[in-house]
């Protein structure tokens, strides 16, 4: 009897899904289907950016202007999706937004693609990120709370290998829609409506597949929805994807509780407060992974962001007619560091967190250093890409494990909101500065913002590697 008051349904259910074979398809299908959506979210986040010059022609406003007020807008409404979404995905349910939040962005593209002005143009900007924002708070929230243990940190991590591949791949569609091919599509007051209206024909497409993710089982047991959450426990046991409307009468309930041996335990019904972000351990954690979150996504997003202004003079250097290929180049630095980050998942997130912000800043050194050499530069931003990428990752994979489930998806989105929050404020310093001292100043930057990061990093961080979620965050 005392054994049976000492174990909780938390338990149960995390020994079971750690009992799942590595080799079980449908986890990589939920994966897949998170990653492809969180691949279209990177290319939704800067295509507009890439358009500005396009956009400019038709509308006659400043292709700077455009470029600087779309992703402030952008980044900044992700920051309110994601916070919303945390909200919604710990009262809700973590897939009831996650359902058609891709339908969401996609109809913000649509907008923008067929704007007439100016006014309509940024009001489906504003649409995009109120989408992209619940996307990546969902998805990372899903995905930790879902996958065993041993492999949790890798797959967590694996949701920012979407936006690694949709950095790298929006570069090469911004080459075939709005570079050298534009005359294809219409020449430059037209190309840039196909290339931003044309991405939300597959984001539709993985939306019909969605239907199929099923809704984890700590957030039911959460509920007091017990009997559903080991019957997704043993779908995910049995390799099945069953659509949750027919999942409830699936298995019979006598028989989950006689399998599972939780009919004893008491249920469990947890409400969200999110004064607990701001409490006890929490209120530490919670400080410690917005400013980590600010600085990591801030300063590598809003670098991201101006690559094709930084290029232009590089470009001109090295004797190129377009800046695309430097940008592809450096932007694969990007995909790097998130499969960097990947790979180094389990590794104490004191030590790996503190390490690649170490290498981040010799990344913006050497681009301080060298700045009159066209080719170090490309290398210098290229390694800077790799390790700020990977940091960013990390400390995204790091979010979701610092909170209990009740508040986990509101832990995560304000955590997602201060890091889009930090790319809409460090993209418009990062601009400015670079207007008055070009890659001297903003690389001085970079390097400020990761002395910081390494310091509170290396001082503050718990290492939960390895670890049972209900174990870190009881």
């Amino acid at each position: 009897m005392q054994m049976v008051e000492e174990i909780s349904m938390y338990d149960i259910s995390r020994k079971e899904l750690d009992k799942i074979e590595k080799s079980n398809k449908v986890f990589s299908i939920i994966i897949l289907l998170v990653v492809f959506g969180t691949f279209f979210d990177a290319i939704e986040q800067y295509n507009a950016g890439y358009a500005a010059s396009g956009v400019s022609s038709v509308f006659h406003i400043s292709a700077s202007v455009i470029s600087t007020q779309v992703e402030f807008i952008t980044f900044g409404f992700m920051a309110v999706g994601a916070v919303i979404a945390g909200y919604m995905g710990d009262n809700l349910g973590r897939r009831f937004l996650y359902s058609f939040n891709l339908g969401i962005y996609a109809i913000g593209a649509l907008i923008s693609a067929l704007s007439v002005n100016y006014s309509m143009f940024l009001f489906g900007r504003i649409v995009v990120g109120l989408g992209l924002g619940g996307e990546v708070a969902i998805g990372l929230t899903l995905i930790s709370e879902i996958m065993p243990t041993r492999v949790r940190s890798q797959l967590t991590g694996a949701v920012n290998v979407g936006p690694g591949f949709g950095i790298f791949a929006v570069a090469i569609l911004a080459l075939i829609f709005i570079g050298p091919y534009e005359q294809i599509f219409g020449g430059s007051k037209l190309a840039w409506r196909w290339f931003l209206g044309i991405l939300i024909l597959p984001a539709l497409l993985i939306l019909l597949y969605r239907r199929y993710i099923p809704e984890t089982p700590r957030f039911l047991i959460s509920k007091g929805r017990q009997d559903e959450a080991f019957a997704v426990i043993k779908m995910l046991s049995e390799n099945k994807l069953i659509p949750l409307k027919k999942l409830k009468n699936y298995y019979k309930v006598d028989d989950l509780r006689q399998q599972y041996n939780y009919i004893g335990l008491k249920p469990i019904n947890e409400k969200p407060k999110t004064r607990e972000l701001f409490a006890g351990k929490y209120a530490r954690r919670s400080l410690l992974l917005f400013i980590l979150s600010f600085i990591t996504f801030g300063t590598s997003a809003s670098f991201t962001i101006i690559y094709p202004e930084i290029f232009t003079s590089v470009a001109t250097a090295l004797h190129l007619s377009s800046t695309f290929t430097l940008t592809t180049i450096v932007n694969f630095g990007t995909l790097l560091g998130t499969f960097t980050a990947v790979f180094l998942a389990t590794k104490n997130r004191k030590i790996l967190i503190s390490t690649l912000g170490i290498l981040a800043i010799i990344g913006a050194g050497l681009t301080v250093t060298f700045h009159s050499y066209a080719y170090i530069v490309v290398i210098s931003l290229f390694i800077f890409a790799i390790f700020s990428y990977a940091s960013n990752t990390t400390i995204w994979l790091y979010s979701p494990e610092m909170y209990p489930t009740r508040i986990r998806n509101i832990g995560t989105g304000f955590i997602l909101a201060t890091s889009l929050g930090g790319v809409a404020i460090m993209e418009v310093l990062t601009s400015y500065v670079y207007a008055l001292y070009n890659l001297t100043g903003i690389g001085l930057v970079a390097i400020g913002a990761f002395v910081v990061y390494v310091i509170l990093a290396f001082f503050m961080a718990d290492d939960t590697s390895k670890k049972d979620l209900e174990v870190v965050s009881p």
